[in-house]
């Protein structure tokens, strides 16, 4: 009788557990919570800097306005800058996976 309760009482922790461990999770999904790695988060960013650089330089490529020019040159050069230090951050933070 004796392991039957052992067994039930480890049985009964384990259950508690997986159950703390599963609203844990819930409640940072209702609240939010990023739930990636920094690494991760970084890349995403780095991937959003390099789509606005691109699509800078589309603007910049079909702009007609000859006002317009000069905002759409240093919105390129905002863009790239932008992903370039993302990039430099990336290495120092030692971010490899994922990088162009």
């Amino acid at each position: 009788m004796g392991q039957m309760t052992q067994y039930s009482r480890n049985n009964k922790e384990s259950e508690n557990k997986f159950l703390s461990a599963v609203n844990n999770f819930y409640a940072r999904i209702i609240s939010g919570a990023d739930l990636r790695s920094e690494d991760e988060k970084m890349i995403d960013t780095i991937r959003i800097a390099h789509e606005e650089w691109k699509n800078a330089e589309a603007y910049f490529q079909n702009v007609t306005d000859d006002d317009l020019v000069d905002y759409a040159i240093y919105r390129v050069q905002a863009a790239k800058t932008r992903y370039v230090y993302l990039m430099k951050l990336a290495r120092e933070m030692g971010v490899r996976d994922g990088l162009q």
